[in-house]
C-alpha cells in the first residue's frame, strides 16, 4: 500500500479525532467558565436588587449543550416592602455551545413564593407544577425576549391548567410587547374571589412604552424600581390592546390604558363590556350580596349594575385615580403603590 492510499484510509479518521478533541476541549472550557461564574454568583447579586442562591450544582450536556442542574434554588428580588423570594427544589438551564445566546429553563418539585404586603405581613404561596419552563434570548448584552409557561399548577390556594407570560422588545417601536394568559384557574376561599372561584379564561395583550426605560434591567445593570420610576417620569404607559375574562358566569372584554401616579399607584381606565351579567345580579339581590361602595370589586360592580338599565352587554369603566379603584362612578376599593 502506497502513502496515497494510506492517507485516504487514515486521513478521515484522523480528522474526525481532531474534531472530537476540539469539541471536547471547547465544551470543557465553556462548561468550566459557566460553572465558575455560577459559583461566584452564588449568594450574591446577579443584578441590582436580585440575589441568587443554590445548594448544589451539576454540569452536563457534552458535547453540544451546556446543561446546569441546581438544587435548593432560590432567587430574592428586593421590593419596597421587603424581599420577594422564589424557592424551587430543582432548577435546570440548557443552552447550545454554538449559535445565538439562548437559554431554556426548567423548574421541578415544590415551588414556594413569599412576599410582603403593604403592612409588612409575610404572604406565602406554594404550588406543584406539572411543567414549569421558560426561555430567554439575549443579544448585544441584553435580554430581547422572555417566555414563561406553567402547566397543571396544583395548589389549594390558586391552581391553573395553564399560565403563560411573554415579553419581548418590540422590533419597530420603543416599547415592550407583553402578553399574559391563564386558563382553568381555580381560586381558594381565602382569596375571596369576587365572582366565584372559577376564572376560566384570562388574556391580556399590552404594549409598555417607552421601552428604553427598562434597558438597564434587560442588560442586568439596573434596579427594576429605578427603571419603573424612570418610565413613570417619562410619562410611560401601558396600552392594553385587549383584555378578556371569563369569570364565573360573566364574560368580559375590552381595552384601556394605565400608568402610575406620583405615589406609584395605578392610574388610568379599562373600558369593558360585560355579558351574561343579569342572572348574577338577580342572584346577588336575592342573597343580599349587594353591600354598596368601598367593599371590593364585586360590591362595586353590583352597585353599579343595579342602577343601569340595559338588556344587552353592560358597558363598564374600571377607573384608577388618586388611590381609588372605581366601577363606573362607584368607589370600590383603595389602591396600593406598585413599587
Amino acid at each position: 500500500m502506497n502513502y496515497s492510499h494510506r492517507f485516504w484510509l487514515y486521513g478521515p479518521f484522523g480528522l474526525f479525532a481532531i474534531l472530537m478533541i476540539g469539541l471536547a476541549s471547547y465544551w470543557f472550557v465553556a462548561s468550566s467558565e459557566v460553572s465558575k461564574k455560577l459559583d461566584a454568583l452564588n449568594g450574591h447579586a446577579i443584578a441590582p436588587g436580585v440575589t441568587l442562591h443554590f445548594t448544589q450544582k451539576t454540569m452536563r450536556g457534552f458535547p453540544f449543550r451546556l446543561d446546569g442542574e441546581l438544587d435548593g434554588f432560590r432567587v430574592e428580588i428586593a421590593t419596597s416592602h421587603g424581599p420577594t423570594v422564589w424557592n424551587a427544589e430543582h432548577f435546570a438551564f440548557h443552552s447550545l455551545t454554538y449559535g445565538r445566546t439562548q437559554y431554556v429553563f426548567e423548574a421541578a418539585g415544590k415551588q414556594t413564593v413569599t412576599w410582603h404586603k403593604d403592612s409588612g405581613a409575610l404572604r406565602t404561596y406554594q404550588f406543584l407544577p406539572g411543567l414549569l419552563r421558560g426561555s430567554m434570548i439575549a443579544g448585544h448584552g441584553e435580554l430581547s425576549r422572555f417566555d414563561l409557561e406553567a402547566i397543571e399548577v396544583d395548589s389549594p390556594d390558586l391552581s391553573a391548567a395553564q399560565v403563560q407570560l411573554h415579553l419581548r422588545k418590540d422590533p419597530k417601536l420603543d416599547a415592550l410587547d407583553l402578553y399574559l394568559s391563564a386558563d382553568g384557574v381555580q381560586m381558594g376561599a381565602a382569596l375571596k374571589p369576587a365572582f366565584g372561584p372559577d376564572l376560566k379564561l384570562f388574556r391580556v395583550d399590552a404594549l409598555v412604552s417607552p421601552g428604553k426605560s427598562f434597558d438597564s434591567v434587560l442588560s442586568g445593570k439596573g434596579d427594576w424600581r429605578a427603571a419603573t420610576e424612570d418610565w413613570r417620569k417619562r410619562h410611560g404607559g401601558v396600552l392594553v390592546n385587549a383584555i378578556t375574562l371569563n369569570w364565573g358566569t360573566l364574560n368580559m372584554a375590552g381595552k384601556g390604558a394605565l400608568t402610575a401616579d406620583e405615589r406609584h399607584r395605578p392610574m388610568g381606565a379599562l373600558q369593558l363590556k360585560v355579558s351574561n351579567w343579569q342572572p348574577l345580579l338577580q342572584q346577588a339581590k336575592s342573597k343580599g350580596w349587594i353591600k354598596g361602595t368601598n367593599d371590593g370589586l364585586a360590591a362595586g360592580f353590583f352597585a353599579f349594575a343595579q342602577n343601569t338599565q340595559t338588556n344587552g352587554p353592560l358597558p363598564v369603566t374600571l377607573g384608577f385615580k388618586d388611590g381609588i379603584f372605581a366601577v363606573g362612578s362607584v368607589p370600590a376599593d383603595t389602591l396600593s403603590p406598585l413599587y
